[in-house]
């Protein structure tokens, strides 16, 4: 999918450097809700100039707070990214790590269990578990 990256920045407020077109791009057009460090790896070589942790790091905060992207911890100490800003949860495989989204209506059921005692206004979900009938390699 092609994004319009510089006018989606330019809209958030956020100037848009070549790094941040590219760190913004990549992020958009992948589904695996990459950890910072595995941000850097995959744009790194994208940039005509070399590109720092930092500069990754500080982008990547600074998409957050633009809500651009928003931050997911699937793991203590371990924030993932994920361009996806529609309300939705997460499904965690706990044998390969892939992050899965789901969509919010397949969980709307729980805000009408806990019915007019909670007051919900929103909530995010993480579930665990394995994808049930994919194959091993």
């Amino acid at each position: 999918m092609k994004h319009n990256v510089e006018e989606l920045l330019s809209t958030h407020g956020v100037k848009p450097t070549p790094q941040r077109m590219v760190i913004a791009e990549y992020l958009l057009d992948t589904h695996c809700h990459p950890t910072a460090d595995e941000v850097f790896q995959a744009v790194k070589s994208k940039l005509p100039v070399s590109l720092s942790r930092a500069t990754v790091y500080n982008t990547l905060n600074a998409l957050v707070a633009a809500g651009v992207v928003q931050e997911v911890t699937t793991e203590a100490g371990r924030v993932r990214y994920d361009a996806n800003m529609s309300d939705h949860h997460h499904f965690v495989d706990i044998e390969t790590g892939d992050v899965i989204d789901i969509p919010a209506e397949t969980l709307n059921q729980l805000k009408l269990e806990l019915g007019d005692k909670y007051k919900v206004r929103k909530f995010h979900v993480t579930i665990f578990g394995e994808v049930v009938g994919k194959s091993k390699e």
